[in-house]
């Protein structure tokens, strides 16, 4: 399983297109931007943080939107409605609510009514309709429209009309909005059901065999009724593929560096196979590791198996790298090490510093 789940995620050999990679991923996670680009350069043969931004920003073949799990997400542009069209599939139709809600500084928010909610909603969409702005500016426009009741929640920085919007170029350090019918060429309809099941084929086909519990926690609650499926015994419990997709190469040598949030973790839902007890611990001694658990650290990856840790920090032009392993590595996994870290400063434009550690 392990060995399949590597190499449908070009994590064994290469692939020289990202959109492709991405396609193939059902999305890279991209709540932290440089992560992202990791997670594609560690699946993309030479690739530079400035490919990515180039292919979000100037040539828009790819997009970043709020999809799996509401988080951010890097798609292949043409495919964004049908990723949309699921993500509502799983939430339910409207009218919807928001309770009150108290932000990270204290400040009570007062709740919103599913009437305001529509009314905010469509202001937002009017707003975009051909404009790029700051999370500012368009709370300012929409606040403008229906009354300045909501506004301070708007600009809170967790706002919650973002469901149906993708990001457009930074600002700086600042992200923007646009709308997704006007920023990506073509936006056909898709219907919401046939969306869904489309992304539990995809989901099957890259991290199965897998359970219909495994896709909720992975993405939301939908059963593989509507799929052909086989049963497979997976080690004492039932797992399912799509019909005639029973192939699983051998098992092959391999290390990467991954980043935080990497999909290769985020869909390897049986986590006590991809992380060992002495990572565990490695995890939970981890600061990030304490609260958000493997999501959250950056492991290296041996042969598809969690076996250490690894940290990066910049320092001008150099990219210091720290490896924790749990084991003494051999001479063979030291060697490629060395190949992940001029992977990662090549990615980064940096020049890399290795240090291991055991």
């Amino acid at each position: 399983m392990r060995a399949r789940r590597l190499a449908r995620q070009s994590l064994l050999v290469p692939s020289a297109d990202l959109v492709a990679v991405a396609r193939a991923t059902c999305g890279i996670h991209a709540q932290v931007q440089v992560a992202a680009e990791l997670s594609l350069s560690a699946r993309v043969e030479a690739l530079t943080r400035q490919d990515v931004r180039d292919a979000l920003w100037r040539d828009r073949s790819l997009v970043k939107a709020w999809t799996l799990r509401g988080t951010l997400h890097l798609h292949p542009a043409d495919e964004l409605p049908l990723w949309l069209a699921a993500r509502r599939a799983v939430i339910g139709p409207g009218p919807h609510e928001l309770p009150e809600w108290r932000d990270p500084h204290g400040v009570v928010h007062a709740a919103v009514g599913a009437d305001e909610l529509e009314e905010i909603e469509a202001a937002v969409w009017d707003v975009l309709d051909g404009r790029c702005l700051l999370r500012q500016e368009l709370g300012e426009e929409v606040a403008r429209r229906v009354g300045a009741k909501h506004r301070a929640r708007l600009h809170s920085g967790f706002a919650f009309f973002t469901a149906q919007l993708c990001q457009g170029p930074p600002q700086g350090s600042k992200i923007t909005f646009v709308r997704p019918d006007r920023w990506i060429r073509d936006w056909p309809p898709v219907d919401e059901q046939e969306a869904l099941t489309e992304v539990c084929r995809r989901f099957l086909a890259v991290y199965g065999p897998a359970r219909p519990v495994d896709f909720k926690q992975w993405f939301g609650n939908a059963s593989f009724d509507r799929l052909d499926v086989e049963e497979i015994d997976v080690e004492g419990h039932r797992a399912f593929v799509l019909a005639g997709d029973t192939t699983f190469p051998e098992p092959s040598q391999s290390l990467r560096l991954l980043p935080e949030y990497d999909v290769y973790v985020m869909g390897f839902r049986e986590r006590d196979q991809l992380v060992p007890a002495d990572v565990r611990e490695l995890v939970a001694a981890h600061g990030r590791g304490k609260y958000e658990g493997p999501a959250g650290v950056r492991f290296v990856i041996i042969d598809g198996v969690a076996r250490g840790l690894w940290e990066r920090k910049t320092h001008g032009k150099k990219l210091d790298l720290s490896v924790t392993l749990a084991a003494k590595p051999t001479r063979a996994q030291r060697a490629e090490l060395e190949g992940e870290a001029e992977r990662i400063g090549a990615a980064l434009g940096l020049a890399p510093i290795l240090r291991v550690a055991s």
